[in-house]
């Protein structure tokens, strides 16, 4: 066999190594779902934005069952399933983390109603909602997802309330997400709250 047939053989052959697909990368970390933001639209300087989606207070109704930001303590527990009875702003008790006047109530997740959002993951039996409000009305939705014996993970709970709320835009509600020790945490807040938006919920703070 000629030198140069040789030589023919041996580019052909690693060629044909070389064309050979790449073995599959295996996949050790589980695949996590990304929540996107509305979309929005800059000025032809880049400076300032607006949602491309406009969206309102009936918006956000739409989505918790008639709740809106600004709602009185009295009017926003007849919205609920099964409303307490009572409910006013001076029997409310004082929500101690937060500087000035803020008062709150709770409903367990479980009687949440069209506040559940659709959710389909488990959540612990202690989970519940905490509705805050100020002198000029409710301004903050709390989630707070406990693990027990029979849920010991509520973290897929609180990124399905996560994933819904999270698109709305800006100027109507921004939701953040954070955990408390084992609780998982899903605060909404109205838009307009000012300095009070970024204090976060303290387990025994109240």
């Amino acid at each position: 066999m000629g030198l140069r047939l040789i030589a023919l053989l041996l580019i052909l052959g690693a060629g044909q190594a070389h064309a050979q697909p790449p073995a599959p990368i295996a996949v050790t970390q589980p695949v996590r779902p990304i929540f996107l933001p509305a979309p929005v639209q800059w000025d032809a300087d880049l400076l300032r934005f607006r949602p491309a989606l406009s969206q309102t207070a009936t918006d956000f109704a739409n989505l918790t069952g008639g709740i809106s930001f600004g709602m009185a303590p009295a009017d926003l527990n007849t919205k609920l399933p099964e409303p307490y009875p009572g409910v006013s702003w001076n029997a409310l008790p004082l929500a101690n983390e937060y500087p000035g006047e803020v008062r709150y109530f709770g409903v367990p997740i479980e009687a949440a109603g069209s506040l559940r959002v659709g959710m389909t993951a488990c959540t612990g039996t202690g989970s519940y909602l905490v509705f805050l409000f100020r002198p000029e009305g409710f301004f903050r939705l709390s989630y707070r997802l406990v693990p027990d014996k029979t849920c010991t993970d509520t973290n897929p709970a609180a990124q399905q309330i996560f994933g819904r709320f999270v698109p709305m835009g800006q100027q109507v509600a921004l939701s953040v997400r954070y955990h408390v020790g084992k609780t998982q945490v899903v605060d909404i807040t109205d838009a307009t709250a000012g300095y009070l938006t970024p204090i976060r919920w303290r387990q025994g703070g109240n």
